[in-house]
């Protein structure tokens, strides 16, 4: 009977198989008691914990600096394309900050599924999604100010109610969301192991939920 070890996840040098994802045949509950797959698993533990260890600071700050100049402009396409879609209460009470609050905090998400040890400080985190937040922010006051509200329209109330009250809520819940990431990154830290989204996703669905508060109550001040 071929043993666990003839598995493609499992083949090449001991280093390969380390780097393979946790997500691997070692890791089907089937094959919790298999021998060979405990020997995995202590491989695969051992390769993250080198990961986390040998990262040099270098690294980190450059990409913490590569994610400062482009989460926000990750954010920019979505800010552009929301208003194609209409203005139906559930696309802007729920869909549009659904959409804003995972486009604003999507590139540090996706180096955190895959290089958590690519992040040094807690900090480092929130404050791409501040940033993140204030692009965000600009992009969208700047269409509003010059292409979605006729200069006819465009009074001095609005454009410091969106200076002020729209930016801070753009950055305030893109900060809240990527929070929830640094919680989820500090705890993969102190395990020395991979980033659980779990974690994260309490203050996510708080930054949606203070989104779509905020855009409920701008509909209905609309209507009224």
């Amino acid at each position: 009977m071929d043993d666990i070890s003839d598995e493609p996840a499992l083949c090449g040098t001991p280093e390969t198989c380390a780097e393979a994802s946790s997500n691997g045949v070692w890791g089907e509950p089937a094959l919790a008691d298999a021998a060979a797959a405990d020997v995995e698993r202590s491989r695969h533990r051992a390769w993250l914990a080198e990961q986390w260890s040998r990262t040099s600071e270098q690294t980190r700050l450059g990409v913490f600096i590569l994610l400062c100049a482009f989460s926000g402009l990750a954010a920019i396409p979505c800010a552009v394309l929301k208003e194609s879609f209409g203005y139906g209460a559930l696309l802007i009470v729920i869909a549009a900050p659904v959409a804003e609050e995972m486009s604003k905090a999507i590139l540090p998400l996706m180096v955190l599924e895959k290089r958590p040890w690519f992040f040094g400080a807690y900090s480092s985190i929130v404050l791409v999604g501040l940033l993140s937040g204030a692009v965000f922010a600009s992009v969208e006051n700047a269409l509003y100010f010059f292409v979605y509200i006729p200069p006819e329209k465009l009074t001095q109330g609005i454009i410091l109610w969106r200076l002020i009250v729209c930016t801070a809520m753009h950055v305030g819940c893109a900060a809240l969301a990527c929070s929830g990431l640094a919680r989820a990154w500090r705890r993969a830290r102190e395990k020395r192991a991979e980033f659980e989204m779990v974690l994260a996703m309490p203050r996510i669905v708080a930054a949606v939920a203070v989104h779509g508060v905020y855009n409920l109550c701008a509909l209905l001040f609309a209507i009224f």
